[in-house]
């Protein structure tokens, strides 16, 4: 493929990815947030308490208590707001891109080495049923903790999906 060809796919490729927003539904507004599982809080999840860990990503429901009595390992990026909060450590995560999808207005912190990792990506969805905030990061391949507060509710869906790389398993 030429240069010209080239300029024409990038040109066609962004200007799908340009749609207005209001041309997208509110569940549309995280397109691939969960790509292997439509709707990663339908099925069966298991629920832990704050403070446990668990031994690789997936989908859970962690119990929360006041985040005035959660002890979390680094400072949270947005202060202690005050409401629910919690932490949960995944022992054995592949490196790679995840995105982490939260089932209640909240704020997370991912956590690795006793530092928060920058968020690369995010995106609230307050009219999208069991999905209001989504985040992308880059993780080792080392334990991950995730730090979640200013959460009205006692309970927060979480799901921890690898994006990249991708191994499919059939």
């Amino acid at each position: 493929m030429g240069k010209k060809g080239a300029a024409f796919l990038l040109a066609a490729v962004l200007s799908l990815t340009a749609l207005p927003a209001a041309a997208q539904d509110a569940c549309g507004l995280v397109p691939w947030a969960v790509a292997r599982a439509p709707d990663p809080f339908s099925a069966y999840i298991p629920v832990v308490d704050s403070a446990q860990s668990l031994p690789k990503e997936g989908v859970f429901g962690l119990r929360l208590r006041p985040v005035s009595d959660v002890i979390y390992l680094a400072a949270p990026e947005r202060g202690s707001d005050g409401g629910q909060g919690g932490i949960v450590t995944l022992e054995n995560i592949p490196a790679g891109r995840y995105r982490i999808v939260l089932s209640e207005e909240a704020w997370i912190d991912a956590v690795q080495d006793g530092k928060r990792l920058p968020i690369l990506a995010a995106d609230r969805a307050t009219d999208c049923p069991g999905t209001r905030l989504s985040v992308q990061v880059e993780v080792k391949s080392e334990p991950l903790t995730l730090q979640i507060g200013g959460v009205a509710a006692t309970r927060i869906n979480v799901a921890v999906l690898r994006l990249w790389p991708f191994e499919w398993k059939w």
